[in-house]
């Protein structure tokens, strides 16, 4: 009995410790769509401060458990799972991925990223979902008209780089092209070489609050492009491939032969005889149907079950429509993104190489074919000009060239290997997780080498200069370039919340160097004569351009209502004078997310509504890869000066000017961000006013200043001011049928304040043939021509114009400032969605108003001057504009050919199915076919092939858009 008192005694004082004793447990944590382990995630125990983490392979041990605890796991983009203790010993947790986590969009910001939600700049983002569909051959087709105040105008010649403008640019003389930044590396160069398979997403930051961090590269605007990554779910293999067929989608209406001759003996009858008997149209001749080829393959997946990794080749190989035109591009890109140390430090390492080939027709062909009679054949077999047609008067060749012979009889070929890539090192410190070291390094490098060979039997190949032992030459040179880019910052990243309060601290230092070597070998041909010094060491090595940097970035919230952004960067760079080396860019912005507040919270109305204001400044360096403020010569490649025997190469003095110092431009923005229906309704508008000082320009130098006529100079400054309208729209979402809208408007006036120049004392700086001018009060290349007096009839009187100084005589006096080619207002608008489930469908518009151009086409050839050449002792054909003015001689000033050029254009439809029923609807597989048409449809009153010109709304000989006829194909698996 006394022996089971002592034990029911023992039990008795066991039993409080057996209560509380505490436990361990162990386990693995797995994403449940690819049961892959998940580093890094949270595990808490609910209502204390204990807890731990994941190691790399998932793993974890979690001690001092006691029964009943509630365990809580937790980890960015999954949905967070509470289990109970029951006394486990070993756990195995499977996460989902959590769907509106996953719709948290992240922009890219400088030098780092930032939810959405609580960007305070303007920063407008386009991912996937957002690009152009279709036939995009280059990364700037994913991005025309996709957001406002972005115009993005490609060129029809195939691998050739669009002009890409933010708000219309803030210079005259230096570039305003936007900063480009891939995967943390600002690239020097264009994007013709880059694979628009790789993209994952553009990030465009419009306002300086955002682009003063980028200093004295940040005043035309900022565009950040993230390639695609690594996964870690299980291997998944992508295959895109697209056909298309490329036509002519219009053409310079000129004469046709049994016109012209009607025309020629009318107005030149003694030239009648010149004329053929056939009947060539040479549009026709030089330009023809081609195809273009797109192959894309990618593998992604965890290699080595712990590196995400992407793998990706593409090829592309574009003729243009242009006989002799094509565009070669073999590309190969990776990226691993690793992790190590419980997730503390990330390594993300990306490399992109690309081989271009391209065979460069001979553009003036264009010309020549609007220009050459029609009555002649293109091929003559008596013919001393390699069997092709030519004029010739008085045995030498005259007038307008063969155009099929410009393009047979000229091969003009290039080469370019490019690498560019970065690794990223992105530390979590153990001892002080708020602290993050971030190392960025990266190298762009470009080389490429050329040759153009003109057949000496050809008309091209004829030299008719007395120095020369022959006139039958021919033509052959070489190129080659070298051009290096290295860059490397560093940054130390502080973020940690107290309280209410959120604190965001950058801290950075960054490098960038660039190099540039090229050569160019003069006519060898001309040297094999004995003519000039063939040099091959002549090689001419750019000083190169170095740039520092300090920067810094505030993030503040408060209470996840008030947002402050405050940027600093002190910037210096080599292209200004050592004197004006350095200077300092800050910018500042504020947000306030009004729907936080308790008045609209529980609004049904209301999923969003923020406030966002900012001040920024900006620099600009850019005034091309020459170093302006140094004393330095120019060697030309092609002219001469005869000592007795010998030719000598000439050089002369450029100029100079070492006090050059930046532009600078100060930057406001004002903006509201609002959304309904539960975020599925979205729009934003931004009003924005920005000045730029110290303009560069080239203009007119003092008498023995500087070595030069011209020079490089801080002359003056711009304004511009706009509005920009974006909204996204998913107007329907059921299962058979979605609808949605992407919609952006933009308006913008860039308008010239002031130009300090000895040229002109009313502010004008004449440009060209004077057809254009840089005036104070009016827009960048602004028009300048006389008024056209028309007939009763509406026909322009040929040299009659307006005296509007009214002092009795037509002069330069009466010129004036007529129309610019920027236009007022652009427009974008994206209508995509599917239909009966796996249907699929995307069309594109984009609009411009209130651009003008200058015809330059009817200008300098619709005229009888031209027609009858007597000066060349031949006949050309004319765009039949000429029976609309009948003039005898060009009249280039007059307003009559300065045109409207506005325009609605659909860029693209596409309609493609979904085979999921091959699949049982698994996500993992899919195939789609898919067919489409390119540059669609163009509305517009100009009479020319396109209102879309690049050379400042100059319309010379363009080449023409295709329209492309598509059939693609998309597999994963």
């Amino acid at each position: 009995m006394k022996t089971i008192y002592k034990k029911l005694l023992f039990l008795l004082l066991f039993l409080p410790f057996s209560v509380l004793a505490q436990e361990t447990l162990s386990g693995t944590v797995v994403d449940s769509n690819s049961n892959q382990p998940i580093p890094g995630v949270n595990i808490v125990i609910a209502g204390s401060n204990a807890g731990t983490q994941t190691d790399f392979d998932g793993k974890f041990k979690l001690a001092k458990l006691n029964k009943g605890d509630k365990i809580v796991f937790s980890f960015i983009g999954y949905t967070s799972q509470t289990i109970s203790f029951n006394n486990q010993q070993t756990l195995n947790v499977s996460l989902a991925e959590d769907s509106n986590e996953l719709k948290e969009v992240v922009v890219q910001v400088g030098y780092g990223t930032v939810k959405k939600k609580d960007a305070t700049g303007a920063v407008a983002l386009i991912t996937a979902k957002d690009f152009n569909k279709g036939a995009i051959v280059s990364v700037d087709g994913l991005l025309n008209g996709r957001a406002a105040g972005v115009v993005v105008t490609s060129s029809g010649t195939p691998g050739n780089d669009p002009v890409i403008r933010i708000r219309g640019g803030s210079s005259l003389l230096a570039s305003n092209d936007p900063l480009i930044v891939i995967d943390g590396l600002p690239i020097d160069g264009g994007l013709s070489a880059i694979n628009p398979n790789d993209i994952e997403s553009f990030s465009i930051l419009k306002d300086a609050s955002a682009t003063a961090i980028y200093g004295n590269r940040g005043s035309n605007g900022v565009i950040l492009i993230t390639t695609k990554k690594g996964s870690k779910k299980d291997m998944q293999i992508s295959f895109n491939t697209f056909t298309t067929l490329n036509t002519l989608a219009k053409k310079v209406d000129v004469y046709g032969a049994d016109d012209y001759r009607a025309l020629i003996n009318e107005k030149a009858p003694l030239k009648a005889n010149l004329l053929g008997t056939s009947n060539t149209d040479w549009q026709d001749e030089i330009f023809s149907d081609s195809y273009t080829s797109d192959i894309n393959l990618s593998v992604m997946g965890n290699l080595f079950e712990t590196i995400p990794s992407r793998l990706t080749i593409g090829n592309t190989d574009n003729s243009g429509i242009l006989n002799t035109s094509n565009f070669k591009r073999s590309t190969a890109s990776i990226a691993l993104n690793p992790s190590f140390f419980d997730n503390h430090l990330k390594v993300n390492l990306t490399g992109n190489y690309s081989y271009t080939f391209r065979t460069n027709a001979n553009e003036g062909a264009i010309g020549s074919a609007i220009s050459y009679d029609p009555t002649q054949s293109v091929y003559d077999p008596n013919s001393i000009f390699a069997g092709y047609t030519e004029w010739v008067v008085g045995g030498l060749p005259k007038g307008t060239s063969n155009p099929v012979s410009l393009l047979n009889e000229t091969r003009n070929v290039g080469n370019q290997f490019r690498f560019f890539g970065n690794i990223n090192i992105d530390y979590k410190f153990h001892f002080l997780p708020e602290l993050r070291a971030i190392i960025n390094a990266g190298m762009d490098k470009q080389d490429g080498d050329g040759s153009v060979t003109v057949n000496s039997l050809s008309r091209s190949g004829f030299n008719n200069n007395p120095n020369l032992p022959t006139s039958q030459i021919g033509s052959y040179s070489e190129t080659w370039f070298r051009n290096k880019n290295e860059n490397l910052n560093a940054q130390l990243n502080y973020t940690k919340a107290f309280g209410k309060l959120n604190v965001d601290l950058l801290a950075g230092y960054e490098y960038q160097q660039f190099d540039w070597q090229n050569y160019y070998s003069g006519n060898r041909n001309v040297f094999g004569l004995g003519v000039g010094e063939e040099n091959r060491e002549d090689v001419y090595t750019d000083p190169g351009n170095n740039l520092q940097a300090f920067f810094g970035r505030l993030n503040l919230g408060y209470n996840d209502k008030y947002l402050l952004t405050v940027n600093f960067r002190r910037d210096g760079s080599t292209r200004v004078s050592p004197v004006n080396k350095w200077a300092n860019f800050p910018g500042v912005a504020f947000a306030w997310k009004i729907k936080e507040e308790s008045f609209l919270k529980d609004s049904k109305t209301f999923s969003d509504l923020k406030l966002r204001l900012s001040y920024g400044e900006t620099g600009q360096q850019n005034l091309g890869s020459s170093l302006a403020w140094i004393k330095k010569y120019s060697t030309s490649n092609n002219n001469y000066y005869q000592f007795g025997d010998e030719f000598v190469i000439i050089s002369k003095p450029d100029g100079y000017n070492e006090s050059l110092k930046w532009e600078r431009s100060a930057k406001y923005n004002a903006g509201l961000d609002v959304a309904f229906i539960d975020n599925r309704l979205k729009a934003s508008i931004d009003a924005y006013f920005s000045q730029t000082t110290d303009l560069f320009a080239n203009t007119k130098l003092g008498a023995l200043q500087n070595l030069g006529v011209y020079g490089p100079t801080n002359i003056g400054s711009l304004e511009s001011r706009g509005l920009d309208f974006g909204l996204n729209f998913d107007a329907v979402e059921k299962d058979n049928f979605t609808f949605g809208i992407n919609y952006n408007l933009t308006y913008n006036k860039t308008e010239i304040t002031d130009l300090a120049t000895d040229n002109d004392p009313q502010g004008n700086v004449g440009l060209g043939a004077f057809i254009q001018t840089h005036t104070i009060g009016l827009s960048p290349f602004s028009y300048r021509v006389y008024e056209q007096v028309y007939t009763a009839e509406g026909k322009p009187m040929e040299g009659v114009f307006v005296d509007r100084n009214e002092d009795g005589k037509v002069d330069s006096s009466d010129q004036y400032n007529y129309n610019k080619p920027q236009a007022d207002v652009t427009m974008g608008l994206m209508l995509n969605g599917t239909f009966y489930k796996n249907w699929d469908y995307s069309m594109a518009f984009r609009a411009s108003f209130g651009n003008y151009v200058y015809d330059d086409v009817n200008a300098g050839r619709a005229f009888l001057g031209t027609i009858n050449d007597t000066f060349n002792q031949t006949i050309n054909n004319s765009p039949v504009d000429y029976s609309n003015t009948s003039f005898i001689a060009a009249s280039k000033q007059s307003d009559y050919y300065i045109k409207d050029a506005s325009f609605l254009k659909l860029d693209n439809i596409t309609l493609g199915y979904n085979f999921k029923s091959l699949f049982n609807n698994t996500d993992n597989y899919s195939l789609r076919l898919y067919g489409g048409v390119q540059n669609v449809l163009t509305i517009t009153d100009y009479k020319g092939i396109d209102p879309e010109v690049f050379n400042n709304g100059i319309d010379g000989t363009i080449f023409p858009r295709a329209r492309m006829f598509m059939l693609g194909v998309n597999a994963n698996f």
